[in-house]
């Protein structure tokens, strides 16, 4: 159904007014120093905040290796206080001389060898 004549003037009378106004529409000269600003500004707030994220996790995975690290060394690490009581201390006394053995063996071996290069023409 076509409209009323009157209707159709109206918009024309709109129609004119915004075609007026696209010539009068210019960018302001500092607009692109303002937008590559911004841009920068956001750029360095986006970076900042993944570098603040990877730091969070770095930080949080090394609270859960250092605690399962921590729960191990205590599983593995017999008790400290009752070593003259479970005979641990005369067990560790044992273990270091059997160090100092294996030490001096090889040292008694060196001078063996040192003799023997010694007797060699």
């Amino acid at each position: 159904m076509a409209e009323p004549l009157d209707r159709c003037e109206q918009w024309d009378d709109v129609e004119a007014l915004v075609r007026a106004a696209g010539n009068y529409v210019r960018p302001s000269d500092d607009l692109r120093p303002r937008v590559l600003e911004t841009a920068r500004a956001e750029s360095h707030e986006r970076w900042a905040q993944r570098q603040i994220w990877q730091v969070a996790l770095v930080v949080a995975l090394l609270g859960v290796y250092s605690s399962s690290v921590r729960s191990r060394l205590e599983v593995a690490a017999p008790p400290t206080g009752f070593a003259f009581e479970t005979g641990e201390f005369a067990q560790r006394a044992e273990a270091a001389n059997d160090g100092w053995k294996m030490v001096e063996s090889f040292t008694a071996l060196r001078r063996q060898h040192a003799a023997m290069l010694r007797l060699t023409p």
